[in-house]
């Protein structure tokens, strides 16, 4: 075997090991973009379920939200602001939930499952009219945001004429 015989054995060894090499750094930012978008659906779910949970914590805060959104009673202007902050905190979060799934971040279940819980809110009229003005002023700046809550309103208010 000739000294050139020898060095392209050698380069084409070396070729193979570099090809092993880039598919083991491919495989693993495959595996680490995956962990990526469990932990961030884990910190956006619990995000969301703890929001959702410190409304009802107790029976006087689960009591305010049944009569100031979904019973729809007249309430103070100090219970209307409560209720805004309420809302407004909800729909960040529901925001965020919708930004990273469509940037790939989350699981695909993640924001049907997060929109759903977001029609809730609006089923109520009071929902639909803070959503009105909202959408005008905190959340006009994301507009695909804005979108996608206006199609769930398109979408709840065809349902109730169906049942009408």
């Amino acid at each position: 075997m000739t000294l050139e015989q020898i060095y392209y054995i050698g380069q084409t060894v070396a070729v193979f090991a570099i090809l092993i090499s880039l598919t083991a750094i491919w495989l693993q930012m495959r595996q680490t973009g995956r962990l990526a978008r469990i932990e961030t659906t884990r910190g956006i779910w619990s995000d969301a379920t703890e929001m959702l949970r410190s409304q009802v914590e107790d029976d006087e805060k689960a009591a305010f939200l049944q009569r100031a959104l979904f019973d729809g009673e007249k309430i103070s202007e100090a219970e209307k602001t409560r209720l805004s902050l309420i809302m407004a905190s909800m729909f960040v979060t529901f925001e965020n939930g919708f930004a990273m799934s469509k940037s790939g971040m989350l699981d695909d279940i993640f924001w049907p499952r997060l929109r759903v819980s977001m029609a809730e809110y609006l089923r109520a009229p009071r929902g639909q009219r803070w959503w009105a003005r909202a959408r005008k002023g905190i959340f006009a700046p994301n507009t695909a945001f804005v979108a996608e809550v206006d199609s769930v309103i398109v979408e709840i208010n065809a349902e109730n004429q169906d049942a009408e």
